[in-house]
């Protein structure tokens, strides 16, 4: 989880599906972004200093000395890099809003040594994570609950011998903690870094406890004892080297924790070990070292300082939704012999017919698998501007899938690609429903999961489509249709080939759900297992399927259900990386998906929204930042017409964007760390028996 800047500014396909929970850990080392600029843990560095929150949920504001308290919070209470959520625990972990509320509670932890009680909280890879410790182990699990937590050190770097405490993060993903060697009883403590990614543990500092790694992941603050065998704070190097003492004097100090600028260091003070203790809660200022008391005496243990970064809300559009399609992939991939920061090169592109979605929606989940854009194009010969597209993106030899037989793109469609000097590959069936089964096997000759959703259920099928394609080159499953709640004999006769012991049959909507339960399938045993996503609506519908696909995402796309052809473009730029979201007004943010982004606020700081204002106004747009983050008046809002970075000019609200705003922001795109691996399916399994 540790690299260089250069490599963080690569853009990486999420590696192949995990559909254990172990897999999992592996997956979040690629800090895969969206289009942009480098990926960091904690969003742009420095942060805004908010407030500083204690156990029980006490708060203080240290510009003021105001006190409050947030309802629902327990012990080892700790901030989201971004101050939108805190987690803390009371029994178990729980998460709640800055507020109290819309709490989530995570599931009991699975595979540690003991039952001990947990402790020693923080957020890990821009909150989609939280590490902590419990019985002397350390364990992790995504902050949405979206499968119980695990140990997080494999067993030969987490013996039973040692007792492992205090994690803290840093921004590339190194973990560092108190270790002791004899267990946790054991006087002698030193501070240790886990590198994830080389699975190796290192020790950083010897004769330290409590570490916390700075906002910048430069530096560790620790607690050791002085001469006089009184706790102070120190900081060091990463590397342990430029060791200063930042406390002095009889005091005892404790619990180390960074302000989000990194220029001051709060912890808890003591006067004494004893009955006798004064307690308060102080802060030293790095540069000048002043020490400097924050609320009263009954602020609590164990400060945490409250991070503002800022989340981003992007546009990506065209003059029109076809055009949409067009700007999404000039967004999404280089230009030939080009490699900018954050963009992809391609291997393939797919076309499809710009008015006829029952043909369209199966391509992104193609798309992610061949690594390349999708592209819409009239039915009787390629646009100028896909043409342009085409040549701007793919080498020449390279292969162009066309979705749909002649009656749906043209012959002369595939004379003009060829023409262009790439290979076309046609793609079809004699009706969509057929067509979608070439595709998936396209995709996978032994699939390991396959979407069912209904031909004429665009919205669900293009969510599935996003799911299916978001393991990039390693995607192994694809999306094919049913006619309503019927199974046509071509996606029945497919279906029948596969094995629903090896292969996860998952049907999208109560139509495509009757029409698997309905069929016979010779081949199958009289008892198999299907999984089923429901909803009432196109935004529920979607909700459940990233609820479903995604564990913890740290971003997510957004489409207007009254445009089909915005939702091809948002998933087939996407699909890599984040769920799409669909919402049923173009005005204000579906209800469904206000929630879920209330839910996912710790980890999603990134959504893409894609078509005019018309399609998604900056109303909902408005909502949706104001949703992931701490406030609205912590988010950006970055727009990109035709896909192209604005000019560099300082930076607007949100909810001023525009469709001829081609200027007022940042030069870079936003990032976020992507979509995990799968999460443990097993819980949502469901028989039926013929």
């Amino acid at each position: 989880m540790t690299r260089g800047v250069d490599n963080l500014r690569l853009f990486t396909r999420r590696r192949s599906a995990a559909l254990a929970t172990m897999a999992v850990l592996a997956a979040a080392g690629t800090l895969a972004a969206a289009p942009g600029a480098v990926a960091d843990d904690a969003g742009p560095w420095p942060g805004t200093e908010g407030r500083i929150l204690s156990d029980g949920g006490a708060l203080v504001d240290p510009a003021t000395g105001t006190v409050g308290r947030i309802p629902n919070v327990g012990s080892y209470a700790t901030w989201a890099p971004d101050g939108s959520r805190l987690a803390s625990v009371s029994g178990q972990i729980s998460t709640v809003l800055p507020n109290g509320t819309k709490k989530i509670v995570l599931p009991w932890a699975e595979g540690l040594r003991s039952s001990a009680p947990y402790e020693d909280l923080t957020f890990w890879f821009g909150g989609r994570y939280i590490v902590f410790a419990s019985g002397g182990q350390l364990a992790y699990g995504p902050s949405d609950a979206a499968w119980a937590p695990v140990p997080l050190l494999p067993a030969n770097l987490e013996p039973a011998t040692v007792c492992d405490s205090e994690p803290s993060v840093a921004p590339s993903g190194l973990v560092a903690f108190e270790r002791r060697a004899g267990g946790c009883g054991a006087d002698a403590a030193g501070v240790y870094v886990f590198d994830s990614v080389k699975k190796t543990v290192k020790l950083a500092v010897a004769d330290a406890e409590q570490p916390a790694w700075s906002p910048d992941g430069t530096k560790l603050a620790f607690v050791r004892e002085d001469s006089d065998g009184n706790p102070q704070i120190f900081t060091a190097n990463a590397d342990g080297t430029d060791l200063q003492q930042r406390t002095t004097g009889p005091r005892r100090f404790a619990n180390p924790s960074w302000s989000p600028t990194g220029k001051r260091i709060v912890f808890d003070a003591h006067t004494s070990p004893n009955s006798d203790d004064v307690h308060t809660t102080e802060y030293v200022d790095l540069a000048t070292g002043d020490l400097t008391k924050v609320g009263d005496t009954a602020t609590g243990d164990n400060p945490n300082w409250q991070p503002l970064r800022k989340n981003t809300v992007s546009r990506v559009w065209g003059a029109n939704a076809y055009l949409t399609a067009t700007a999404s992939s000039r967004w999404t991939w280089n230009a030939i012999g080009e490699s900018r920061p954050g963009l992809m090169t391609a291997k393939s592109a797919v076309l499809v017919n710009q008015d006829d979605p029952a043909y369209a929606v199966t391509a992104p989940a193609l798309a992610g698998r061949k690594a390349g854009p999708v592209l819409m194009t009239p039915k009787t010969g390629l646009s100028s501007t896909t043409k342009a597209e085409l040549k701007r993106t793919l080498k020449p030899g390279l292969p162009v899938y066309l979705v749909g037989s002649t009656s749906v793109l043209a012959a002369t469609v595939a004379t003009q690609v060829k023409a262009l000097g790439y290979t076309p590959v046609r793609l079809t069936g004699a009706d969509p429903y057929a067509t979608s089964v070439t595709v998936a096997k396209t995709i996978s000759s032994a699939p390991k999961y396959v979407f069912l959703a209904g031909g004429a259920e665009y919205r669900a099928a293009l969510s599935a489509a996003s799911a299916a394609g978001s393991d990039g080159a390693a995607s192994a499953g694809g999306v094919v249709l049913t006619n309503g709640t019927k199974l046509p004999a071509s996606t029945q006769s497919y279906l029948n080939s596969l094995n629903p012991d090896k292969t996860m049959i998952i049907t999208v909507g109560a139509a495509a759900k009757y029409a698997l339960t309905h069929a016979s399938f010779s081949r199958w045993p009289s008892t198999y297992s299907y999984y089923p996503i429901s909803g009432t609506t196109d935004p529920s519908i979607s909700v459940a399927i990233a609820m479903f696909w995604w564990s913890a995402p740290g971003q997510t796309a957004l489409a207007y259900s009254g445009s089909w052809r915005d939702g091809v473009s948002a998933a087939s730029a996407m699909n890599v990386f984040a769920p799409l979201l669909w919402t049923s007004s173009a005005a204000v943010l579906s209800p469904e998906v206000n929630n879920y982004l209330q839910r996912e606020s710790a980890g999603v700081n990134f959504t893409a929204a894609f078509g005019v204002n018309g399609s998604i106004s900056p109303a909902a747009l408005n909502t949706a930042g104001a949703t992931m983050s701490a406030g609205s008046a912590y988010v950006e809002y970055v727009p990109y017409f035709n896909g192209v970075i604005p000019p560099a000019a300082g930076q607007t609200s949100f909810a001023q964007g525009t469709d001829d705003d081609r200027t007022a922001a940042p030069a870079q795109r936003p990032v976020a760390p992507a979509g995990d691996a799968h999460r443990n399916m097993a819980p949502l399994k469901t028989l039926h028996r013929q």
